[in-house]
């Protein structure tokens, strides 16, 4: 007689020696962010940082400077909506800062530094929630301008080029932000500094006016940093090129692009990303 044969055990979440469960970057990464949007989703300070104040300068925008510029002969709007998303991006990330230095400074870094979760979890968790955050209010904003005359030119393989340079984008402009929130553990410096970074990088650059309406000498500077570049492959991805060219002012090579768009973030990312875990260790 054959002994009875033991009943298979379903497939469960990993589990230590000691029957708890193991750390995993993924599931606590969602878990955390779920926290955290629900925390945004409290916080109305937060929901007018996300979508009121993108809109407001949206409409600002569109509305004070629209006419001026067609009568320049630049299409306004294929040219400004790429800009007010990458200015919403920069609030989600300066948002980030603060979300990181109430942590730090709350005690619940701490806290999660000694519960069994992965390392990394803490700092993905505020990616996944403000990019999460800077896709809703970039969505709203594309809806905003159409009725600009904002349109997606490019078609559906260019809306998905443009939702991953956002995303790819939030992820390298979130990053140093959450550097500076664990590094300073205190809100008001963490804001403070991180308006210092983020009104240089929005005034000089082509984000709102092309390169010719700078001097000569700033005009390498602006039309090569980080946002600028980011800026115009989004434009690129959205815009037919002809249009592109002539809101530039030259010729603008899509490919060639996204390709340093791409770079800069891919810099940022690894920069940060080895930095973040280890702030975040430190001030825990």
């Amino acid at each position: 007689m054959s002994a009875p044969t033991a009943p298979p055990v379903a497939a469960g979440p990993a589990t230590s020696a000691a029957g708890t469960p193991r750390p995993s970057v993924v599931l606590d990464s969602l878990s955390l962010a779920g926290r955290h949007l629900l925390l945004m989703v409290r916080r109305p300070s937060s929901i007018i940082g996300a979508i009121v104040l993108p809109i407001m300068f949206a409409l600002l925008f569109f509305t004070i400077f629209g006419r001026i510029m067609e009568r320049a002969g630049m299409d306004f709007a294929q040219y400004l909506l790429p800009a007010i998303i990458m200015q919403a991006v920069f609030f989600s990330a300066m948002s980030g800062s603060v979300w990181a230095a109430e942590d730090a400074s709350s005690g619940m870094a701490a806290r999660l530094r000694v519960m069994p979760i992965s390392r990394s979890a803490p700092v993905a968790s505020l990616i996944v929630g403000e990019t999460t955050r800077g896709l809703l209010g970039s969505a709203i904003l594309v809806g905003i301008g159409y009725t600009f005359g904002f349109r997606l030119e490019t078609g559906f393989t260019g809306a998905l080029a443009m939702i991953g340079l956002i995303i790819a984008a939030s992820v390298a402009i979130i990053l140093p932000f959450l550097v500076l929130g664990y590094a300073t553990a205190d809100p008001e410096p963490a804001q403070a500094i991180g308006g210092l970074i983020y009104f240089p990088l929005l005034l000089v650059s082509t984000l709102f006016v092309p390169k010719g309406a700078y001097p000569g000498w700033m005009q390498p500077i602006v039309e090569n940093q980080p946002l600028s570049r980011i800026t115009e492959a989004l434009r690129a991805v959205s815009t037919d090129a002809a249009t592109v060219a002539t809101n530039a002012g030259h010729p603008v090579n899509t490919t060639h692009a996204v390709l340093i768009a791409l770079a800069w973030c891919a810099g940022s990312i690894i920069v940060f990303g080895a930095l973040a875990p280890r702030v975040f260790g430190r001030t825990a």
